[in-house]
């Protein structure tokens, strides 16, 4: 393979060649074509990859850039393998996790779901319990006043005497 930096032979030339033909060089002879077009100058160059396997195989690097080709591209695709294998272990141990918190967040609504429905049962107790004090104070109430009213007289309120046996 052609380092990118190195200037090709068909890049030289066409550097070397002037506007107009009196200025060109010897090198102008070793380039494609030359049309003279109404819009200016025109030539018919290699594309960039042929300009480098035309000096490659000049120079004699054909094979070794071939082998060096084979061997970057096998590379790249080991790396790709690797690349690939890593992403999908990566996407595995994503979805675990994925569902792992899918899991927690299920026992977590869960456990708030008991625990509203124990601070339900725990508000109703209270409830219940206030209740049952406001009862049993309305009946110490009650019991007072009846004590006080048979005390002034109203033997109608008093309690039944208890009898010994």
């Amino acid at each position: 393979m052609v380092p990118k930096h190195k200037i090709t032979l068909a890049v030289a030339a066409l550097w070397m060649v002037g506007s107009s033909p009196a200025q060109a060089s010897p090198a102008a002879s070793a380039l494609p074509q030359q049309e003279r077009a109404s819009g200016g100058l025109r030539l018919d160059l290699p594309t960039m990859e042929e300009a480098q396997r035309a000096d490659a195989s000049r120079s004699g690097e054909t094979e070794t850039g071939t082998a060096e080709d084979a061997e970057a591209r096998a590379a790249a695709e080991a790396e790709a393998a690797r690349v690939r294998e890593a992403n999908a272990a990566q996407r595995v141990l994503a979805e675990a996790d994925s569902q792992r918190i899918a899991a927690d967040r299920q026992a977590q609504e869960e456990r708030l779901a008991q625990y509203r429905e124990q601070q339900r049962l725990h508000d109703e107790a209270l409830t219940n319990y206030a209740d049952q004090v406001a009862a049993a104070e309305a009946a110490r109430r009650r019991w007072q006043a009846d004590v006080a009213a048979c005390k002034a007289g109203d033997h109608a309120r008093c309690g039944v005497p208890v009898t010994s046996r």
